[in-house]
């Protein structure tokens, strides 16, 4: 929130109870702008930036911050001047001027020394002006003019020796006054008396005007005069008869005839052309202060008051009215209704009345406690009260119905009228004895704020946790004959309301607006009304519709109005600014009347503002960046030239950017977006901050861009361009360093590579040679072992084949042994034989043996060289045993019997000496 939101916001309101609506004021309090009470004269210059003379020194304002700037020797700042680029002021023995240098801040040249001695002890500045290109300061000893073109003071002549006591520039001439000798004006230079002592006497004049083509001049002591040339004539003033004749230090004309006074206790007071009272603003009502020091009428035709204690700005142009009952007396309005020029308000403490010729609200008599509703209905003042229903009447209250807690109160039919209750809805029946009461609504005990008739009588409630209610009710008003029930799934409806809106029904919660479609008898979102107000951040979902075919709705920077188009069949949404912290009604409650003359009244937490007209402030506002800092991480920032690009190191790259849009109106305020190019092309969301802090920014070149937000128009761009230096192992130089050091890298690689290359070249041909050796090895190998495998198979196949000898001779002794049991017959004999040659053939013993070698070849020789007394036959069976066969598989081979071959087996053993745990043939297979 902007400081503007946290200064003191007070409104009107006499002390006696007088109801004056006024003009917004803004209140600055010295702990707001932190520098001393005093403020003795106001300025402004072309940016729209005011400065006041203060009592510590010149006092800035940029419309977002304060800035005190002391003079030298810190002295009370009586008088300044805006001229050109040039702040002019005076003070205690010192006179000098303020400009703006390249880092944004005021610095001070003092003109002393061009006084040439002239000052006299104890000499004050009390005014500057400006004419004719001379800058002219005015002290109690004299008057100064001084040459900014030539640089020179000159001091003008005093003759009579007497204290000046004001000078004033009007219609680009210049009058002073010397005390006790009458008004002065400078005609060619040269000071001719213009209103003698003799008809002036000792008045001390404030205050120089024209009315009516003639001179005009107001005196300290609020005395009206008028100059025909030969004498003054003096003029009694409405404001002269209620107030007296109040000390008065300053005065400012405005353009439609009217003045301005700054009293001294008696505030301020606004007269029209006439003389008339139009405003006063006071201790009592509204100021800080009542005595007024200075006043100043800025370009916006708004008036700033330099108070002895603090600053007071009066937005006189304003389309707001405003009343606040800050004693209380009155509280929050809820309702309000007009009729003619009395003015009623429904409030949380009662109905309060002012009449026409009044000066304040009176409580009606009766209506102690909460007002919800107030309003003509069919031609009779209505009040929906806590305790029930009113009937007013020239002023005085009779309760017609006291059901708890009436909302409002709605036209049914013809003499028949609807009333909302805290529980439930009852009817009214007006006849010549007056209103009748008829009993509450059977079976609808729910709270009924807001209640709508259809064209078929049909009656439409409703409530913040049943949704919208549809019911018709029988010809007595006591029962209901049919009811629909509408609701609105995962939607909150506690600020709910319901309304008819260009002669459809709609049903708005916070979230949403429903539209009623007949042919679908349902509520639907999709309409235009929800469409437009989408994007706004509403309040609740309270809205009201009024006479002037307005919807109006209320959301946290204002309220806003949806009327119908003028030429389309759509609608147009406006907007009226007026932040929630100004308004602060209950949410839900909020609400706002429409008058005949096109007035409005919004009721607030205490009181109401009135809008005069709809038609939208004109704010001419511009946006400036008022200083730039930049710092170092963790060191203390430096401001910086704003006038031009910047060009920073690489180690301040912390950038703080404070920027201001001068708006003063009480209810505008300023919002601001920014981007910084170079880092990001999106644009920051509004804010009220009016600064920007970027941290640890990168090198390169950037832009930095600015806007504000005044209400919904947009200012244009300000922009500060600036870059942030590489850092020193990134500049130029070490970028050449590290090129040629990349070079010299590459160039040594390429040395160390060749060299390893040609190294790896050469070893890569011997590891080349070994590989083929250790190829042609490998394939040597392989092909011994395809060798010695394929001896392996072709000796499988040959010890395969010698088994077959053994099923042979096996089969051909079991043929023998079977024959020898046969009939003894040469034939028989002659086979047996053959037989015995075959078994016993030497080539089979040749064939196995040959095999047996190829398959063992070493066995032979290791037998023999362990036991070398063995004889043929018994490495025949140890070849035999060998192949792992049986007694029985080696009686065949030997052509003997098993017995024989267990003998032989047993001799075998004892020649090779071998004990009785060794089997025979473990061992021979163990060689």
């Amino acid at each position: 929130m902007s400081n503007k939101l946290i200064f003191i916001l007070v409104f009107f309101y006499f002390l006696s109870g007088a109801a004056q609506e006024l003009p917004p004021v803004v209140n600055f309090g010295p702990n707001q702008y932190s520098a001393g009470n005093q403020n003795w004269m106001i300025a402004q210059d072309d940016s729209k930036n005011l400065y006041f003379a203060n009592s510590t020194g010149l006092l800035e304002y940029n419309g977002e911050n304060w800035t005190l700037y002391p003079v030298p020797n810190n002295t009370i700042v009586r008088s300044l001047k805006v001229v050109g680029d040039r702040i002019y002021t005076g003070a205690y023995m010192e006179a000098g001027f303020w400009e703006r240098n390249e880092f944004g801040e005021l610095k001070y040249t003092s003109l002393v020394p061009k006084f040439n001695n002239a000052i006299g002890d104890g000499e004050q500045f009390w005014d500057i002006e400006f004419l004719d290109d001379l800058i002219i300061f005015r002290s109690f000893g004299g008057i100064y003019f001084y040459n900014p073109a030539q640089g020179s003071i000159k001091k003008m002549e005093n003759p009579l020796g007497k204290p000046i006591s004001g000078i004033f520039k009007l219609e680009n001439e210049l009058y002073f006054q010397y005390v006790g000798a009458g008004l002065y004006k400078f005609s060619n230079g040269i000071p001719e008396v213009l209103i003698p002592i003799n008809a002036l006497g000792e008045r001390a004049i404030m205050h120089v005007y024209k009315k009516q083509g003639e001179l005009a001049v107001i005196t300290g002591k609020s005395e009206f005069f008028t100059w025909d040339g030969n004498q003054l004539e003096e003029e009694n003033l409405q404001f002269n008869t209620e107030l007296g004749n109040p000390n008065i230090l300053d005065a400012v004309d405005l353009e439609n005839g009217g003045i301005v006074l700054g009293t001294v206790g008696k505030g301020i007071v606004q007269l029209d052309a006439e003389g008339a009272i139009v405003n006063s603003f006071n201790q009592n009502n509204i100021l800080m202060n009542n005595t007024v020091l200075d006043l100043f009428l800025d370009e916006s035709g708004n008036i700033w008051a330099g108070l002895d204690y603090g600053i007071s700005y009066i937005d006189l142009s304003s389309n707001f009215l405003s009343f606040q009952d800050n004693a209380g007396e009155i509280g929050s309005v809820y309702a309000s209704y007009q009729d003619g020029n009395d003015l009623y308000l429904g409030t949380n403490q009662g109905l309060y009345l002012k009449k026409a010729d009044e000066k304040s609200f009176e409580l009606v008599n009766g209506t102690e406690g909460q007002v919800w509703f107030i309003d003509k209905v069919k031609g009779d003042i209505l009040c929906g009260h806590n305790s029930g229903t009113f009937l007013i009447e020239n002023g005085m209250a009779s309760k017609i119905c006291d059901r708890l807690g009436t909302w409002l109160i709605k036209e049914y039919s013809e003499n028949v009228f609807i009333q909302g209750h805290y529980n439930g809805l009852s009817f009214l029946v007006k006849n010549t004895n007056g209103y009748e009461v008829m009993p509450m609504l059977e079976n609808f005990p729910h709270s009924s704020k807001f209640i709508e008739i259809d064209e078929d009588i049909n009656i439409w409630v409703s409530n913040e946790h049943k949704g919208v209610f549809k019911m018709s009710v029988n010809e007595s008003y006591t029962g209901i004959n049919k009811i629909d029930n509408y609701t609105f799934s995962g939607e909150s409806g506690i600020t709910s309301s319901l309304f008819r809106f260009n002669d459809t029904l709609y049903y708005s919660s916070k979230e949403q607006i429903y539209q009623f479609n007949e042919t679908n008898d349902d509520f639907s979102a999709d309409n235009r009304l929800n469409l437009m107000v989408s994007e706004i951040d509403r309040l609740s979902g309270k809205m009201v519709s009024d006479d002037n075919s307005k919807l109006w709705g209320f959301a946290n920077r204002g309220v806003f109005y949806i009327e119908p188009a003028q030429i389309s069949n759509d609608y147009n949404l406006n907007s009226i600014f007026i932040d929630q912290n100004f308004r602060n009604i209950a949410v839900g409650y909020e609400n706002i009347s429409t008058f005949d003359d096109s007035q409005y009244l919004l009721g607030i937490a205490n009181g109401y503002l009135r809008l005069k007209n709809l038609k939208e402030d004109n704010v001419d506002a511009s946006i400036a960046i008022n200083f730039i800092e930049v710092s170092a991480l963790d060191e203390v920032s430096e401001k910086v030239k704003i006038g031009e690009a910047g060009e920073f190191d690489f180690k301040r790259n912390n950038l703080s950017f404070h920027f201001s849009s001068p708006v003063h109106e009480k209810y505008q305020e300023s919002q601001y977006s920014y981007r910084l190019l170079g880092l990001s092309e999106n644009w920051s969301s509004w804010s009220t901050s009016p600064e920007a802090n970027f941290k640890n920014l990168n090198f390169g070149d950037y832009t930095f861009e600015v806007k504000a937000k005044i209400g919904d128009d947009e200012t244009s761009v300000a922009s500060y361009k600036f870059s942030i230096d590489r850092p020193i192992y990134l500049s130029g130089v070490a970028l050449l360093g590290y090129f040629i050091a990349f070079l010299l890298i590459l160039f040594l690689v390429h040395i160390l590579n060749k060299r390893h290359h040609e190294k790896s070249v050469a070893e890569n041909e011997r590891a080349l040679k070994m590989k083929n050796l250790e190829a042609e090895r490998e394939i040597i190998k392989l092909k011994n072992e395809k060798l010695e495998q394929d001896m392996t198979n072709k000796n499988r196949e040959l010890a395969v084949s010698t088994m077959s000898l053994i099923k042979k001779n096996e089969f051909l002794t079991s043929i023998k042994d079977k024959l020898k049991d046969s009939e003894d017959s040469t034939k028989v004999k002659s086979v047996i034989k053959t037989i015995d040659k075959d078994i016993s053939e030497e080539d089979n013993w040749k064939f196995f043996k040959k095999a047996f070698s190829n398959a063992d070849k070493d066995f032979f020789q290791k037998i023999k060289a362990k036991h070398p007394e063995l004889t043929s036959n018994d490495l025949k069976l140890c070849a035999y045993l060998r192949l792992n066969l049986s007694s029985k598989e080696i009686a065949p081979l030997l052509n003997i019997s098993v017995k024989s071959v267990e003998i032989k087996r047993y001799r075998l053993r004892k020649k090779m000496d071998l004990d009785r745990e060794t089997n025979l043939t473990d061992y021979i297979l163990a060689l």
